[in-house]
């Protein structure tokens, strides 16, 4: 039996305990369930036996295994060895005893609330006519556009002769167990042996599952899928298309090709009609995928007269720059904290997440708005564009100053016993679902702080690299892109101070509608090369400016100290 610890011990140990897709984080006692801790976080998971370790029902995946306590009899009854030797646990059984990685799938959350939803039928609004042709579904002309992002999986079921997107459904990587960034996934293929299969074999089950949710809705037959379209970052394509990843983790981080990739659905082993062709789109360089094709086709900065400065913001921001005289491209490393990830109180965004913030400069009064925002509802936790406000609030009323640093003294700032301020208060513990309070911390501040030099460098460097000193289109897109208050982007110095004299524009999934255009239009699938084939290439890494810019960018501005 586990030792109970009180929180009054002395000898108290706690680790940081991650639960995925929803990026919710939270400090954990050592030798808890991690059945308890992710109640505590709101995260109900199922448990039919009650959680006496019998029903299976509250299996997770985590990471690393050695973080937990030993396996139970009961895991050794209830799980198969695959399972137990890929990460599988029960989380009524197993304790923690350091830092963990805990991966939670829809069919165990005993919730009506999917963690990966289905994007809504206003998401192509603009870009596709929906037109309700009378095609008969089951057997008609439909066709399928993914994007396989680092972090999130999204699917288009579409009619080929109408152009209507039928069904859109969007979940986790399951990858996500294997690392957090692509860097992490390549490294894993290298040093397992079977790695690249593990992972590919992974993807394409989610993969293949999404295709049987979105056809079972539309009342459709997968024979009825004449082509697919697949975009995504460079080491997502490789690991789809069963190319090894291995030389872009390693300087000069080439891809095995470049070239759009053509199979078909049986090689790609996606269970539709063995026959149907599977189109990749082309990509730019190690870091510059496919993804960033696909918005440069559904964008079209390249036919314009004006210059577009267009950022993809996720795990990763792609940046493209320039119009129809040329195009510039580079991709720099923002990290996780942009999507919630890292942040001491950082989520999704989901039901319960704080998405706003609003500060009261003279009394330092906090106002918030949350995801599903009602009367009823406690926040949980703040998710990406809740930080950027919250950051760019604070440091608007003095409470950070330009170094970083919380502004000790201020009310709601909280010392250490050393008098340095370790956090401001958003959320006091008694107004919150979790039981304990939601802060911005002087580590979270940090985060940011990296997150936004990364990207301010990158636009900077590649402004100064193509020789243009202002713009006169701005789009932000992305998981976290097309999400948050893009002038408080500006006041923390992520975004420059031109985009004020810019036409903004904020796009769901520019990347997917590049695959949608694609998969649509022949003509267009004919001309992906030759726009590939357009972009110059920055690698911010290579720029001798880069490390002064980047250190440069880590500051806030003193205008509002």
């Amino acid at each position: 039996m586990a030792k109970h610890i009180s929180e009054n011990d002395s000898t108290i140990v706690k680790h940081r305990i991650t639960f995925q897709p929803m990026g919710i984080s939270c400090q954990a006692l050592e030798g808890r369930t991690i059945m308890e801790i992710a109640s505590e976080q709101n995260i109900i998971l199922r448990s039919d036996c009650g959680g006496l370790g019998q029903c299976g029902q509250c299996l997770v995946d985590v990471t690393p295994a050695e973080h937990l306590s030993i396996l139970t009899d009961n895991e050794y009854e209830t799980l198969s060895p695959e399972r137990m030797k890929n990460g599988g646990r029960l989380a009524c059984e197993a304790r923690i005893k350091g830092p963990l990685s805990v991966s939670v799938s829809d069919s165990v959350l005993d919730s009506k609330e999917a963690v990966g939803k289905a994007l809504d039928g206003e998401f192509f609004a603009g870009k596709q006519k929906a037109i309700r042709g009378d095609t008969d579904a089951k057997t008609g002309s439909l066709g399928i556009s993914l994007d396989i992002g680092t972090t999130t999986l999204a699917l288009y079921l579409c009619d080929l002769n109408s152009g209507e997107v039928l069904m859109s459904a969007a979940e986790a990587n399951p990858q996500r167990r294997y690392g957090e960034d692509v860097i992490s996934r390549i490294a894993y293929t290298n040093d397992q042996e079977d790695g690249l299969s593990e992972l590919r074999q992974v993807l394409i089950e989610k993969i293949n599952n999404l295709i049987a949710h979105c056809l079972v809705s539309a009342n459709a037959d997968t024979q009825a899928i004449q082509r697919v379209t697949v975009v995504g970052n460079t080491t997502m394509q490789h690991i789809f298309s069963g190319l090894h990843p291995r030389r872009l983790g390693v300087s000069p981080y080439m891809p095995l090709s470049c070239d759009s990739q053509n199979m078909n659905a049986a090689q790609a082993g996606l269970s539709i009609d063995e026959s149907s062709p599977v189109h990749l789109f082309p990509v730019i360089s190690g870091f510059i995928g496919g993804d960033t094709v696909g918005v440069i086709l559904s964008e079209k900065p390249h036919e314009r007269d004006e210059i577009s400065l267009i950022i993809d913001i996720g795990t990763n921001g792609e940046i493209v720059l320039g119009n129809k005289e040329a195009l510039w491209v580079t991709s720099c490393a923002t990290g996780p904290a942009l999507e919630g990830a890292h942040i001491e109180s950082g989520m999704r965004a989901s039901s319960g997440a704080i998405q706003k913030v609003f500060i009261d400069p003279t009394t330092y009064h906090v106002d918030y708005e949350m995801v599903g925002n009602d009367e009823t509802m406690h926040p949980k936790g703040i998710c990406g564009s809740g930080v950027i406000d919250a950051i760019a609030e604070m440091l608007k009323a003095g409470l950070i100053l330009p170094s970083g640093r919380l502004c000790e003294g201020l009310p709601g700032v909280v010392e250490d016993e050393n008098g340095i301020g370790r956090k401001f208060v958003i959320v006091p513990a008694g107004e919150s679902s979790i039981h304990h309070e939601i802060a911005i911390t002087l580590a979270d501040v940090r985060q940011v702080q990296l997150a936004k030099a990364a990207l301010s460098t990158g636009i900077k460097l590649l402004m100064r690299k193509a020789g243009i000193k202002k713009f006169d289109r701005l789009v932000l897109t992305g998981a976290f892109g097309a999400r948050f208050n893009w002038q408080n982007a500006v006041t923390i110095g992520m975004l420059p101070e031109e985009s004020y004299q810019a036409e903004v524009v904020t796009v769901e999934n520019a990347a997917g509608q590049g695959a949608i255009l694609a998969l649509l239009d022949e003509n267009v699938r004919k001309d992906i090369q030759a726009v590939a084939g357009r972009a110059h290439v920055l690698e911010l890494a290579e720029d001798p400016d880069f490390i002064v810019e980047f250190i440069e960018g880590t500051k806030f501005s003193d205008k509002y100290s």
